[in-house]
């Protein structure tokens, strides 16, 4: 029998898992350049021509990002590029990835009006290996489990994996080895 292996041919370990973490701390409330961010990326996403794009509480997005330590962020299906460019607000060095390349045009362009320095490419978050700190998606129920895989197989071992639940609910999830605690991305 053949060890499980992920996409890239390195080994999978099976003793490693997602679990549930709570909440870093308090909840920031979306800053003013903020609400100008969400609402600006809201009007234009109306102009693009793209089936699947669903809007994320930015609010509810911005107060988890707040509550963590700073780093790297990769947002998996950025679309309009919103949270990307909000995590770049906070002080994360952002990044972006969206397989709509007008949506990933329209994002680019949404954060240099804005003075961002976020960047955003075109394709396939499960294909395209970025290290980061913290990913965040708003993936569809039925790509969960592979969007979980694929951050099991691809992230580093302290990252975080903010993933919605439905556009207000955003749940972090950590990697764990069996009979450890989990990694924690800051934790002393």
């Amino acid at each position: 029998m053949r060890e499980p292996r992920s996409r890239d041919s390195r080994p999978f370990d099976a003793t490693i898992r997602l679990v549930e973490v709570p909440p870093s701390g308090g909840r920031a409330p979306l800053s003013q350049r903020g609400v100008e961010l969400v609402r600006e990326g809201l009007a234009r996403s109306r102009d693009i021509a793209c089936f699947d794009f669903v809007p994320s509480d930015y609010a509810v997005v911005y107060g988890e990002l707040a509550a963590l330590p700073r780093g790297s962020f990769c947002e998996w299906g950025s679309g309009i590029g919103i949270a990307t460019g909000l995590a770049e607000l906070l002080g994360f060095e952002a990044h972006g990835i969206e397989i709509d390349a007008a949506m990933a045009a329209a994002s680019r362009r949404l954060l240099a009006d804005f003075g961002l320095s976020a960047t955003v490419e075109t394709g396939d978050y499960l294909a395209i290996e970025h290290a980061s700190d913290v990913y965040f998606t708003y993936c569809w129920p039925g790509q969960m489990l592979r969007v979980e895989r694929r951050f099991l197989e691809s992230a580093p071992e302290s990252a975080r994996l903010l993933i919605c639940h439905g556009a207000g609910d955003v749940r972090c999830k950590v990697k764990q080895n069996e009979g450890l605690g989990p990694v924690v991305l800051g934790a002393t």
